[in-house]
């Protein structure tokens, strides 16, 4: 007779081994979500989705929340850093200051060391709320607390604020309020071709690449490279006029007024760019053409002063 080996199992054993078998079941489960996150298609060149990290309110409802001398907290969205403001003033955006040595330290390491009109997406703690911001690096105008090592006051800006100057929306600080809003891409889904090359015109002048990224047809890490040395070696850039010349893919004339890094003078060019209608992800534009940017040597000098005029950023 063959030797055989029987397994006897208690009914004890087998509720305890089938328990283990359950959590491994459900671990192997776990992973595999944390993996891939369901509904998320990870196809090539498709974007992650964007997060909501403060509310998109109106000026006119953060005014109600955000008075006059009340204290908040600004976390910078790109660092996660993070420190105290008191706001001072300001009709249609926050005029606001640092409450102490220690804010305005962080703020300056949150602007690389420089001052700057650049403007950064921010979120406002503020009265229990979390508020989608922007917000420039400059101290400029007014200062009323005394011993925070800055002088002067900062601007931030909600939905629908204006400068004080001129009383229209800055561009830039909406883009940066729709990225703290996890907005961005619904914002420019809803715009014509020209808005949208203007919108990546402003995140370059911003230096922004992953907002630029978000207006291109299909972009590539290689693309982002190019981005960041158009972004590196320019000061300042705008839009002065957009012309269609029709065709499929649509091809614009775009205007621009550059200011290169280490020069006191600013430069006219022409760049060709065209767009592409992606359907429901709107207008992109294809990026052959931007590294036309660079090229000094089909640039224009010009006397205009008051071309970048930062007083207008947002007094």
């Amino acid at each position: 007779m063959r030797n055989s080996v029987f397994l006897i199992v208690k009914p004890r054993q087998l509720l305890r081994l089938l328990v283990v078998l359950a959590c491994l079941i459900t671990i192997i489960n776990v992973v595999r979500e944390n993996i891939k996150p369901p509904g998320i298609d990870l196809q090539p060149h498709s974007e992650p989705p964007e997060i909501e990290r403060g509310e998109f309110l109106s000026w006119e409802e953060v005014d109600k929340i955000f008075h006059r001398y009340t204290n908040a907290t600004v976390v910078d969205v790109d660092t996660s850093l993070s420190f105290r403001v008191q706001r001072r003033g300001g009709t249609y955006h926050a005029d606001v200051e640092p409450l102490t040595t220690r804010d305005t330290a962080i703020l300056k390491v949150i602007y690389n060391g420089q001052w700057s009109w650049k403007r950064k997406a921010v979120v406002v703690e503020v009265g229990g709320r979390r508020i989608a911001a922007s917000m420039n690096g400059m101290p400029h105008g007014s200062g009323a607390i005394r011993g925070n090592d800055f002088e002067g006051h900062f601007c931030i800006h909600f939905r629908d604020s204006k400068v004080h100057q001129s009383g229209k929306e800055k561009l830039a600080h909406q883009m940066m309020v729709w990225k703290a809003a996890g907005k961005f891409r619904q914002m420019i889904t809803a715009m014509g071709p020209e808005e949208v090359i203007e919108v990546l015109i402003t995140a370059l002048d911003q230096q922004d690449v992953t907002l630029a990224l978000k207006t291109l047809h299909k972009p590539t890490d290689n693309r982002r490279a190019d981005l960041e040395s158009i972004a590196a070696q320019i000061s300042r850039i705008k839009v002065q006029r957009i012309r269609s010349e029709g065709g499929s893919p649509e091809t614009f004339w775009v205007y621009l007024t550059i200011r290169y890094q280490e020069s006191s003078k600013d430069s006219e060019k022409k760049i060709v760019l065209q767009v592409v209608n992606e359907g429901k992800a709107g207008y992109k534009v294809i990026s052959d053409g931007l590294e036309e940017i660079l090229n000094r040597k089909t640039s224009v000098e010009i006397t205009d002063t008051h071309i970048f005029d930062e007083t207008d950023d947002c007094n």
